[in-house]
């Protein structure tokens, strides 16, 4: 009987194993399938922004004189140096380069196969796709968000004074005094500054839903001991605590927000119910029955605009404060130019759409430090809440260029980042070196609008 009970025991184990792992090689599958797809998605936003870098590139030589022949060849080796630095597991055929009517305008297309992971379990080795872009000459519909670090660091050794000066001579190569008036708002320009916080401004209450002047309350009990007997010296033998409900108010008038939190904090998703800003608190400390505030910078942002005074005038005030959350500056440089947000900015700094025709949107991002202040721990650091929204910024297809001015490792770590290439990136160690830079991206701006 017990030899028998064992013998089934041992059958229907066998049974079980069979069946689960039989069960096991589609559940793998699915999940495979997903992981690699996303993946996919991740080199495919990659090979874009390189593509994207390329078409700048093959086109502006092709402005100087470059014959076809020598552009297709360079472009093809500007594309594999980039892609090597990129991945190593991607493997692309050679750029397809096509001219337009005008000779300096090119499309480009590049065919590339991401070897799977998971999938293999269902005999899927690769996931193919194919990325295109094209370039335009001339300065057309263009929206320019400027977005600067005013940390603390940046009040020294002259480095708001030179910022000041590099960001004036771009606005200037960006819409020069003579420039056809009649199509001024072809090219507008945008400005924000962050350091440990954003200064919404005006903007406030649209962004965070509260009133730029708040009243917190807290309700806490104070404790304090109360004498109930007396030695014979006069001195107290036996005290009692006493338990004193208070309330705590303090008003306080800012317009600091913070990162936004919850499912859409790496989104453009106008601000409301469910997704808008958190706003700058202040906190009450129990034990020392004292208020703290938080509190940013003294300036607002600067919608899309084409006036130089205005703009001028928001370089001329930037001031140093606090430490530097790079992640909302990302944030706030992107909010500035994303149609989704074209409720909250006035009509005429309403953004482009992502596909207006002969149009491209840019961000120029700029720090002298690491970024290091952040309210949302369980969003991750500055660093990583930076790298999300860099992510989100370039699937938009918006041209990342950064300047890490005199900035340690992991501030230029970032920027290399974010930037939409190697090409993309600045790191001026002067005054002089910075002003070339901005000057350089606002040529690279001027010059070519990408087109997809």
């Amino acid at each position: 009987m017990n030899f028998r009970f064992i013998r089934w025991r041992a059958d229907t184990g066998g049974n079980i194993a069979i069946i689960f792992a039989l069960a096991l090689i589609p559940i793998l599958a699915i999940a495979g399938v997903a992981i690699d797809t996303q993946m996919t998605l991740t080199q495919k936003n990659k090979v874009q922004a390189v593509i994207d870098s390329a078409v700048i590139f093959g086109a502006r030589s092709m402005q100087e004189g470059v014959s076809r022949e020598d552009v297709a060849k360079d472009v093809d080796a500007y594309v594999t140096a980039l892609l090597k630095q990129q991945s190593a597991s991607l493997d692309c055929t050679g750029v397809a380069l096509e001219y337009k009517d005008d000779a300096q305008d090119i499309n480009a297309s590049i065919f590339c196969s991401q070897p799977t992971t998971l999938s293999n379990v269902i005999g899927q080795r690769k996931m193919d796709f194919r990325v295109r872009s094209g370039s335009t000459y001339g300065i057309g519909k263009v929206d320019v968000a400027f977005v600067f670090d005013v940390s603390g660091s940046m009040g020294s050794s002259g480095k708001m004074a030179d910022l000041k000066i590099a960001a004036k001579d771009a606005i200037d190569a960006l819409l020069p005094t003579s420039y056809d008036t009649a199509k001024l708002d072809d090219v507008r320009l945008a400005m924000t500054s962050y350091d440990s916080m954003v200064n919404a401004g005006s903007y406030f209450k649209a962004v965070t839903n509260k009133n730029a002047t708040r009243t917190y309350t807290v309700n806490y009990t104070k404790t304090t001991q109360v004498c109930i007997a007396y030695k014979s010296n006069g001195k107290c033998k036996t005290y009692k605590d006493v338990y004193t409900p208070m309330v705590a108010t303090k008003t306080i008038t800012n317009n600091c927000v913070k990162e936004r939190i919850g499912a859409q904090a790496f989104t453009d998703v106008k601000p409301g119910a469910n997704a808008w800003l958190e706003a700058a608190e202040a906190k009450f400390n129990e034990s020392t029955e004292k208020w703290s505030e938080e509190t940013c910078n003294s300036i607002g942002p600067l919608p899309l605009t084409d006036n130089r005074t205005t703009l001028k005038a928001y370089v001329n005030g930037l001031n140093d404060f606090g430490g530097t959350a790079g992640h909302m500056g990302v944030a706030w440089g992107w909010y500035l130019i994303d149609p989704e947000w074209d409720g909250i900015w006035p009509v005429a700094s309403k953004p482009l759409d992502y596909d207006e025709p002969d149009s491209a949107k840019a961000m120029i991002l700029m720090t002298d430090g690491e970024f290091n202040s952040y309210f949302s721990s369980g969003q991750g650091n500055s660093f990583e809440q930076a790298k999300k929204l860099c992510d989100a910024v370039k699937v938009e297809h918006v041209v990342i260029y950064t300047v890490a001015f005199q900035a340690p490792k992991e501030g230029q770590d970032i920027l290399n980042y974010c930037a939409t290439s190697a090409a993309h990136a600045f790191k001026p160690e002067n005054g002089q070196q910075l002003k070339d830079a901005y000057t350089m991206i606002a040529k690279s701006i001027s010059d070519l609008r990408i087109t997809y």
